[in-house]
């Protein structure tokens, strides 16, 4: 599924204040759309956890493990609710529940593919255009006027696009910071997913998703793409030997800096030094 093609079918929505979360690990037969409009706290969600508080919103994909855990149980409002991406299961009304890890249940899971975009967690903290929706939603859903799962379907995928144009805004910063490091430390050989991701204090999985879907480049990727192009400034404008440029732009293996270049551009470093030789750049 792409994203044009979401039509979001709900089955529970609702208001959740002072409200006693279990200790135990959840795990989600549906998606999930959270907003957090009272409460600070952690949530761990896939093993990995997230500061959260007022006015945040969160989207978890189904079968994503997740567990809330506030400062004060008694002082939390978040709006919650079960969806699928697509109506291909609109027979299905009534909410799927939420299992623990002892007690889920393979057989109740609906499956389809989610949109990349929808594939992983979402956080965004600054939910404010996203509660307007999610608010709707649970409204029409206790009121239930005509038409009502309708407007709610509508208003829940303005929602989930929200979602996505706040992300994009939110970590644009991380984004430009992660591409200045890179450009600053590309020659490092031991430069990795791993030790980007630890050094912006991120699990490599999240930076990676990060990078993705502000550059539509994977963080590995940007980064052997900058080494390559690296390679090809030094071939043209120096007489350094194709093993020098190689350590130069961060390449541990010759071998390996020979076949990427090559994958690359469809030329040897000595081809495309020559090739650009001929044509004065």
């Amino acid at each position: 599924m792409n994203l044009t093609q979401i039509n979001p079918f709900i089955r529970y929505a609702n208001v959740h204040a002072f409200f006693k979360f279990s200790k135990k690990t959840s795990v989600c037969y549906d998606c999930r759309l959270f907003y957090i409009a009272q409460g600070e706290g952690v949530l761990t969600a896939d093993g990995q956890n997230y500061s959260i508080s007022g006015n945040e919103a969160v989207f978890l994909p189904a079968l994503c493990k997740y567990r809330f855990t506030f400062k004060n149980n008694d002082a939390t409002k978040i709006y919650i609710l079960n969806l699928d991406l697509t109506d291909r299961f609109s027979e299905k009304k009534r909410s799927l529940g939420t299992a623990t890890e002892d007690t889920f249940d393979p057989a109740k899971v609906l499956s389809y593919e989610l949109p990349t975009e929808f594939s992983q967690p979402i956080f965004v903290k600054n939910g404010f255009a996203i509660h307007r929706h999610i608010s709707k939603c649970v409204e029409l859903f206790l009121q239930r006027p005509p038409y009502y799962a309708e407007e709610a379907s509508a208003r829940a995928k303005i929602a989930l696009l929200e979602i996505l144009r706040e992300q994009i805004n939110g970590e644009y910063p991380l984004v430009q910071s992660v591409i200045e490091y890179i450009r600053e430390n590309y020659a490092t050989a031991e430069l990795s997913n791993q030790t980007i991701a630890d050094h912006f204090h991120y699990h490599p999985y999240h930076l990676n998703r990060i990078m993705k879907a502000s550059t539509k480049k994977t963080l590995h990727g940007y980064l052997l793409d900058y080494r390559i192009q690296t390679a090809k400034n030094l071939l043209v404008a120096t007489a350094l030997s194709v093993t020098m440029i190689a350590e130069k732009a961060g390449f541990s293996s010759y071998t390996y800096f020979i076949r990427l270049f090559r994958e690359r551009t469809g030329q040897s470093p000595l081809q495309y030094r020559r090739t650009h030789e001929r044509v004065g750049l």
